[in-house]
């Protein structure tokens, strides 16, 4: 079983019975990932770990650190 925190928000630009409805969003750490910025905006999947980080004004943020990631081809 898995424990996620993050911040729950509602979807609805997606067809009705295509999605949940929800979308649960968490920080990505894509430092490792060598080229994340060809991946922003697309399809990915990714794989990493989960932790919590103490920002200094935030607080503490769940964060999912990538160590890859690839654009999944439709």
């Amino acid at each position: 079983m898995a424990y996620l925190e993050g911040r729950l928000r509602e979807n609805v630009s997606e067809p009705e019975g295509e999605h949940t409805g929800y979308i649960l969003e968490i920080e990505v750490d894509m430092s490792a990932v060598q080229n994340a910025e060809e991946l922003a905006n697309e399809q990915v999947a990714i794989t990493g770990e989960v932790e919590f980080v103490d920002y200094n004004e935030r607080g503490k943020e769940l964060v999912f650190r990538a160590t890859s990631a690839a654009e999944i081809e439709e």
